[in-house]
């Protein structure tokens, strides 16, 4: 197994689809495109944005494949949000057929879990698919919360090689960084907290509005790092428009919405999400135009974003 090395902004992107919600490979390709050229150094498809639980696994596998082909050797961790080892082990032997650099793995949800359990999960994972695990911490999906000691543990046999911290407690994260050895991988999984968890100790983000402006959150992540954190803080608060607008109704049709705007369809969300509203779809508009007039390079829609118009 090749442990790929993680750092930057891994955007987490929303599925390509088609109008009868099948993949969308010319689709994804483009997205990945925009993304990978504009400043993010790598990409998860499949996690929460990517609507994991409402595709189908040929959906899934499909969207993986488009999605390596087009990083053409960036990392590519795809998501697996599964309520336990029978869909969960499926779905990572596709991904791993369809060239996936790793696994973005969730906590199981609907059953209630144990630490000692989650590392039995996470174990059973590893053993049986050949590739590198990120840690999906996200208590508000998985209604569980993982004690830093419990990471740790994961990290220090390799189970995980990162992690997308999106507990919103920063003084969890902090005592999981004082657990984990520096071959780990912490990775911001909160937009609104990226350049505090970088300060911390992050060494990137799998962030949903670098989808739409990775280059800015790659400035952001710059600037934490060395130690202009006013500056980083000025300009992630600058795109606090940007990240509001995403998420006033639920992710990712308002994502979708944005790359519409820009020249980059992706389709429409499935049920039980709902189609955006205007007055959602509105907003966003304008948060894209305050966007454009504060100097940021976002193309028209109907532009060619697969010439690598960025952010």
């Amino acid at each position: 197994m090749t442990t790929p090395t993680l750092r930057g902004l891994m955007p987490a992107c929303p599925t390509a689809l088609t109008p009868e919600g099948a993949a969308d490979p010319a689709g994804m390709k483009a997205l990945v495109r925009y993304m990978l050229d504009g400043g993010a150094s790598g990409l998860v498809p499949l996690g929460g944005t990517g609507e994991y639980t409402a595709l189908s696994p040929a959906t899934r596998k499909a969207t993986v494949a488009a999605c390596v082909e087009a990083a053409a050797g960036a990392p590519v961790f795809a998501g697996v949000l599964a309520p336990g080892l029978g869909d969960a082990l499926p779905a990572a032997r596709d991904f791993a057929e369809a060239g996936a650099d790793g696994l973005m793995l969730m906590v199981p949800y609907y059953a209630r879990n144990t630490q000692e359990g989650v590392i039995d999960y996470f174990r059973a994972v590893r053993d049986a698919v050949d590739l590198p695990i990120m840690l999906y911490d996200n208590p508000a999906r998985s209604h569980y919360v993982l004690d830093p000691d419990t990471i740790a543990t994961l990290a220090e046999d390799a189970t995980i090689i990162a992690m997308k911290a999106s507990n919103t407690d920063l003084y969890h994260f902090d005592q999981v960084m004082r657990r984990v050895g520096p071959g780990f991988a912490p990775l911001s999984g909160q937009d609104t907290l990226f350049a505090q968890q970088v300060a911390m100790g992050a060494v990137g983000g799998v962030l949903t509005s670098a989808v739409v402006v990775p280059g800015i959150w790659a400035q952001v992540q710059t600037l934490a790092e060395t130690g202009r954190m006013d500056d980083a803080l000025s300009l992630q608060r600058s795109l606090i428009p940007l990240m509001d607008a995403l998420f006033a109704e639920e992710n990712p049709a308002p994502l979708r919405h944005a790359l519409d705007r820009i020249g980059l369809p992706t389709g429409l969300s499935q049920l039980p999400l709902r189609p955006l509203s205007a007055g959602a779809a509105a907003r966003i508009d304008r948060v894209l135009d305050d966007l454009r007039s504060a100097g940021a390079t976002l193309p028209a829609a109907g532009a060619d974003t697969l010439t690598g118009a960025s952010a």
